[in-house]
């Protein structure tokens, strides 16, 4: 390979090689800093977890207190020895004896009123038994619940729109289908009429009587026109007697 790269008459043979002598070697600018880490780092795994401590005795397995921490051994000058690998103290927090936290946690309380029955020795308090009287003594005793108060009142709107409802229903009758095509036959006609009369107006309109006419004239003809819409959509159609003889 390196006859086809460097062929006969290239360049690189001009070039001086000696084969016996190497480059020299890559030297780090900062190698003291580097070394120095190296060292300082070096097994960093051992400086992890606790301090080194007497191992447990086997003898002490599964007994009482046995991983709890020994008591230092104080001094004459009422110190803490201080041993050979750590110092040890003790929890700040001792936990109380049950009978002294019992008598601290009952110490201010008040004893609440009951009754016991001798006969069977059977103790009750007074409040949910229901011998004080509490309810009575309340400000809103022996009034009606506002909830009964919102339910009347709904039960009684209910009966007024029935009985509303009733009476329109007895003060209206059904309009027979010969009157309601007689009664759309002469919507259709009143239509053409005012219609025909609303195309004849003038094209300008310059006084202001003119202008309120045509406006008069369009209102009739969009409620003449609801009119037949409502005709031709419903065949039930009821009636007051108020409204006999005038449009529907």
């Amino acid at each position: 390979m390196s006859e086809a790269i460097n062929a006969k008459g290239s360049v690189q043979d001009w070039i001086p090689k000696d084969p016996g002598k190497k480059p020299p070697r890559y030297v780090p600018k900062h190698l003291a800093t580097i070394l120095l880490e190296q060292k300082s780092n070096k097994q960093a795994w051992k400086t992890m977890g606790p301090a080194k401590l007497e191992l447990p005795s086997p003898s002490n397995y599964l007994k009482k207190n046995a991983k709890r921490p020994k008591a230092p051994e104080r001094t004459g000058t009422g110190g803490i020895q201080k041993t050979s690998t750590t110092t040890v103290r003790l929890p700040l927090h001792v936990p109380l004896n049950p009978i002294k936290r019992a008598i601290i946690q009952t110490a201010d309380l008040k004893p609440k009123p009951s009754r016991v029955d001798f006969a069977q020795a059977h103790k009750q308090l007074l409040q949910s038994a229901g011998l004080i009287p509490k309810y009575i003594a309340k400000k809103d005793y022996g009034e009606v619940p506002m909830y009964l108060q919102k339910r009347r009142e709904a039960e009684q709107q209910v009966r007024d729109d029935h009985a509303r409802l009733e009476k329109e229903k007895q003060a209206t009758r059904q309009v027979s289908d010969e009157e309601r095509k007689a009664a759309l036959e002469g919507l259709k006609k009143k239509w053409h009429e005012v219609h025909r009369e609303y195309q004849g107006l003038p094209f300008i309109l310059y006084t202001p009587s003119q202008k309120g006419r045509k406006v008069h004239m369009e209102e009739q003809l969009t409620e003449l026109e609801k009119h037949i819409r409502l005709l031709e959509k419903f065949k039930t159609i009821y009636i007051s007697d108020a409204d006999v003889g005038g449009s529907p």
